[in-house]
């Protein structure tokens, strides 16, 4: 008869707890449009000019969504993990970086080929090889609590001042909103030299919303305006508290001249010399050509109305003098200007719900009905 003492019991258990909690899980996309699968693998160890992040904060995206459901296609292959929105420390680095193991970083999700003169200057999105190397997009991403990051080029230190929770939004949500902004400055300092009343338009009260308020009360000319429309009472209330001047109701019962005659009382004279687009169906697409101003820009940002078509009436178009401008992301230095802005205090991070990892894909769905209030975070 063997008998086995409580202290190699426990000595085993320890054993097995420690193997446990160094095991990766991973919510991976298995199937477009259904719950993703939760997998148990070996942690990864650093590749070569490379590190790997133990994640502390993902944040959930609608980008993510548009990828669980297929809209990207092939582009987001299956087997993979998304969540672009990654912040933690960092677990194993090349010897050769200027990073150690522990420190806080965030994760510059969109790397190129890290050779042309693009990437070499910070700017991976427009590679001039188009090569896409995009965590929780091309490859696995951060619903995992290990990421494998393929360039420490691509890692921005966090600072002290900023929590991790909305280290994990810069990155993407805040970069796209400040990039977006930075787009439409030009046009704005223009009109704004000649008219003392200027007013912007932003649509989507949403995560990025709010950081587009803010960002616009900080980067644009003293005194425009900044308006906000939304189909939300509560968001635009949001928008209201981090700065936004006005605010219009965008319900499903208003009409398009409804809405139209509304937002150019609000806007003034001029119409909105910039209005920014961070849902872009072709509702709003088609809505904002109606009330933005003679030589404004229109500058599209959210993907709600994927690959559905939208209606330019061109000749208006061009004597409008209208400029039409698609917005993706930003740079690194971007990504450091904002982060810097943040740890001031001069930009505040939007509200921001935690959740387990296990519960992302329904996470996920309650974003998909508009229900999260700011942004939503993993939390490992």
């Amino acid at each position: 008869m063997c008998v086995i003492r409580p202290s190699v019991i426990c000595t085993v258990s320890f054993i097995v707890g420690v193997i446990s909690n160094m095991a990766r899980r991973s919510m991976r996309l298995v199937e477009y449009g259904k719950p993703f699968q939760l997998t148990n693998e070996e942690v990864p160890t650093a590749p070569k000019g490379g590190a790997v992040v133990k994640t502390d904060y993902a944040g959930v995206c609608h980008s993510d969504l548009h990828g669980a459901d297929g809209d990207f296609g092939p582009f987001i292959p299956l087997q993979v993990i998304l969540g672009h929105e990654i912040a933690g420390t960092v677990h194993d680095v090349d010897p050769s970086a200027d990073f150690k193991v522990g420190d806080r970083v965030m994760v510059y999700w969109t790397g190129g080929c890290g050779e042309c003169k693009r990437c070499e200057v910070g700017q991976p999105p427009a590679c001039l090889k188009n090569v896409k190397h995009w965590a929780g997009i091309t490859e696995d991403g951060g619903f995992s609590d290990y990421v494998i990051v393929p360039d420490v080029r691509l890692l921005v230190k966090v600072p002290d001042t900023v929590a991790m929770d909305t280290a994990c939004l810069l990155p993407c949500s805040a970069l796209t909103a400040y990039n977006t902004v930075c787009t439409i400055v030009p046009t704005v300092q223009d009109f704004a030299k000649y008219s003392d009343d200027c007013a912007v338009l932003l649509v989507g009260a949403g995560g990025l919303g709010l950081w587009g308020v803010q960002f616009a009360k900080v980067l644009l000319p003293v005194g425009v305006r900044v308006i906000c429309a939304d189909i939300s009472e509560e968001k635009l209330a949001a928008a209201k508290e981090v700065g936004c001047d006005e605010v219009l109701l965008w319900g499903k019962d208003v009409d398009d001249d409804t809405a139209v005659a509304a937002a150019k009382e609000v806007c003034g004279d001029l119409g909105a010399v910039a209005a920014i687009d961070f849902v872009n169906a072709p509702s709003t697409f088609e809505r904002l050509q109606k009330m933005i101003a003679e030589g404004g820009i229109h500058a599209l940002v959210g993907f709600f109305g994927v690959d559905a078509p939208a209606a330019v009436p061109l000749m208006p178009f061009v004597v409008n003098r209208h400029t039409i401008t698609g917005v993706i992301i930003g740079s690194l230095p971007q990504l450091r200007e904002l982060t810097a802005l943040v740890a001031q205090g001069k930009v505040k991070p939007p509200p921001i719900s935690h959740h387990p990892l296990e519960d992302v894909y329904d996470v996920m769905q309650g974003l998909k009905a508009g229900k999260v209030k700011g942004r939503a975070v993993v939390k490992f």
